[in-house]
């Protein structure tokens, strides 16, 4: 695995860095994806031909028309990487603006950058620069442009510090409602009956008839 190295099309097998794969080629979808037509040429005319495919090949390996279909490629696929984030990013900062939501959670990456967890939104926030790398941090999400689809934010505190912060409010919680447990009234059972009702109480006199 290699982050950052941006995958891209050559005329020899080569590692795919992301995949993480010795070799990696397009060939499932000719129908939508031209490249993918054009490796199926080649793979065929490789089972069929062998040793000599490149002989036989539609395209040889330094063929001018090639580099050509893979440069128009990688431009058109660019293009379309472009936009799909870039509607991705705006109905992610409508959705911002419809709820309200001015707080959010995420991972720092590198240089500022931040990606958060609950949506497809990468961003630049202030504070999360002098903060190392995979830190959880809280957000608060300033001002958004849906014309340039930018989004101002800075961080407001990192997550650890917050569970931190919390356990400490439970742990003190817990220890009031213990000592209130404790505390309760104080109950004394004491005996108010006097000596004579213990022994029966005061017999009645006779009456003389």
């Amino acid at each position: 695995m290699a982050p950052g190295v941006k995958v891209r099309m050559g005329v020899k097998p080569a590692p795919h860095a992301g995949m993480g794969v010795a070799q990696y080629t397009w060939a499932t979808s000719p129908l939508r994806r031209y490249v993918d037509l054009v490796n199926q040429w080649q793979i065929i005319a490789c089972a069929r031909h062998g040793r000599t495919a490149a002989l036989a090949a539609p395209f040889k390996p330094k063929d001018v028309q090639l580099f050509s279909i893979i440069s128009a490629f990688d431009a058109a696929y660019t293009a379309y990487n472009a936009f799909q984030s870039g509607i991705e990013r705006y109905w992610t900062l409508l959705w911002l603006a419809q709820t309200g939501t001015t707080e959010l959670d995420a991972v720092v990456m590198k240089d500022g950058l931040v990606r958060v967890d609950t949506l497809p939104l990468v961003l630049r926030a202030l504070g999360a620069e002098s903060i190392e790398r995979g830190t959880h941090v809280r957000l608060r999400i300033t001002g958004t442009d849906l014309l340039t689809l930018d989004v101002h934010a800075n961080v407001i505190a990192r997550i650890d510090a917050i569970a931190a912060a919390d356990a400490g409010a439970e742990a003190e919680a817990g220890d009031d409602t213990d000592a209130e447990e404790g505390a309760g009234p104080l109950t004394l059972a004491i005996d108010m009956q006097s000596d004579e009702a213990a022994d029966g109480g005061p017999q009645p006199s006779e009456t003389p008839a």
